[in-house]
């Protein structure tokens, strides 16, 4: 259990810097105030926290798609990177769907999952964003799929 703890602190501390180490030009969320709270290398998985701001709501009241695309991208793309060993890939599609109304305040936790590395050309990684004091309390979910392209 111990080896296990090792691993997957440095599984996070992979993730982690792998998400950091993006230019925030270009990735918008490494200027969000998400903290990465779990790393599992054996089910390829993190899971990050953020505090919902009235600005992440949308006039629905539900997550702003453009905030869960965001940090869906953002957070499965270092993901799927980390769990390929540092390859990257190309985004063919994500998906976003906000699900339920959030009020301001709200802690989430956002579970990212990743497939297995064998699943190559085209790793896959979904995202699940619920009420940090209730994991089946589903506000929003992502869809994404990568390519990794022909080694040259």
């Amino acid at each position: 259990m111990c080896i296990g703890y090792r691993m997957d602190e440095e599984f996070r501390r992979l993730v982690d810097t792998t998400a950091r180490n993006k230019d925030s030009v270009y990735y918008y969320t490494a200027e969000l105030e998400t903290h990465l709270v779990e790393a599992s290398a054996a089910n390829r998985s993190v899971t990050v926290e953020l505090t919902i701001q009235d600005t992440d709501i949308g006039p629905a009241g539900v997550l702003d798609e453009g905030l869960v695309s965001t940090i869906a991208d953002f957070w499965t793309s270092a993901l799927i990177t980390a769990v390929n060993g540092g390859r990257g890939a190309l985004t063919t599609t994500l998906n976003v769907q906000a699900l339920k109304p959030v009020s301001p305040g709200t802690k989430i936790h956002v579970i990212c999952s990743a497939t297995a590395p064998d699943s190559r050309p085209m790793p896959f990684a979904t995202a699940r964003f619920v009420s940090a004091a209730d994991y089946d309390d589903v506000l929003a979910v992502a869809t994404h799929t990568k390519f990794f392209k022909a080694a040259t």
